[in-house]
């Protein structure tokens, strides 16, 4: 009797457990954002573009309500990564110095979900897969596929533990995998009081060399409207760079749906230049470029070519 009492209590709690996850499956999404941003932990994972397989030696850690993240690329040419906060410098050595990029932000893995997944809701729809190990710990798979077809489909495995992404698969509509990133080694480490690993070591031997670019507020320099955006797609970031030479302003901006980021740039082609039209596809990332009115227009993503070929087929100004 004690034996089929126990029994029935296991299904029961089960049913609890699969109703809760029904009743909100997108949590899961917005606790692994919460891991990856929050806990303390090191490791090395693999990362695939395409053909191109490449080592990364991840820190990442709170210093009381600082965030600081250390990347550094263990194969071929030296390069390094170290964000604080917003703010996030990349680090490139070549044959005479090393070379340093600042950038707004960074969306590498494992930070690559949402705070929010209210407009994944809108273009994405979630399932769960099978419980696997990754990098000997346990991850529930998630999988995320498109409404339409203006962006891949992803497949997430989130360490039952801590819900931090330990593994993350893109993959275009044939199945055929795009970019593959997964964690191989992972420990998760105590409070971080000690900063000194905070700092770039790449070749101390070589000077520093800031590349500087004069940027530009946008707002009120806009000149531009796209037609035909996608849905779920939004403008995330905007900026202009002068060109000192000519002084003339090229513009960048950053459209996502939250997975997928879209980069386009629109800048005057100089006088005597030919540019570019037409699309390409270069290990997994798509290009569609125009020429309109005095302008390159480019767009730039691991997205499908509609996708991108739907902001330079329609911008206009």
């Amino acid at each position: 009797m004690m034996r089929k009492f126990f029994f029935l209590a296991l299904i029961c709690l089960s049913v609890t457990n699969i109703a809760v996850a029904i009743e909100d499956p997108w949590k899961i999404l917005v606790d692994a954002h919460q891991a990856s941003k929050t806990l303390n932990y090191q490791g090395i994972f693999h990362l695939k573009n395409f053909k191109e397989i490449q080592s990364m030696e991840i820190t990442h850690a709170m210093h009381g309500q600082d965030e600081y993240t250390r990347m550094t690329l263990m194969d071929g040419e030296p390069g390094e990564l170290l964000s604080h906060g917003k703010n996030t410098f990349v680090y490139h050595s070549n044959e005479n110095n090393v070379v340093i990029q600042k950038r707004a932000h960074h969306h590498l893995f494992p930070s690559v979900l949402p705070s929010s997944p209210e407009n994944l809701k809108k273009v994405y729809t979630l399932s769960f897969g099978q419980v696997q190990r990754v990098a000997d710990r346990m991850a529930q798979m998630l999988i995320l596929i498109p409404k339409d077809d203006f962006r891949h489909q992803y497949h997430f495995w989130i360490d039952q533990e801590t819900a931090l992404p330990l593994k993350m698969i893109v993959s275009n509509k044939s199945n055929e995998v795009i970019e593959q990133a997964s964690f191989i080694k992972l420990k998760i480490i105590g409070a971080e009081k000690d900063l000194s690993w905070f700092k770039p070591r790449i070749d101390l031997s070589k000077e520093y060399v800031m590349d500087e670019k004069e940027e530009v507020i946008l707002p009120g320099l806009k000149f531009w409207t796209f037609r035909k955006v996608p849905k779920g797609f939004s403008e995330m970031n905007a900026t202009a760079t002068r060109n000192k030479e000519i002084n003339v302003l090229s513009h960048h901006l950053i459209y996502s749906d939250g997975l997928s980021y879209i980069s386009v740039f629109i800048q005057p082609v100089q006088t005597g230049l030919k540019p570019k039209v037409g699309s390409i596809s270069m290990e997994g990332t798509n290009v569609s470029a125009t020429y309109y009115r005095g302008y390159q227009v480019m767009a730039v993503g691991t997205v499908p070519m509609s996708t991108l070929e739907s902001f330079t087929k329609s911008i206009s100004f």
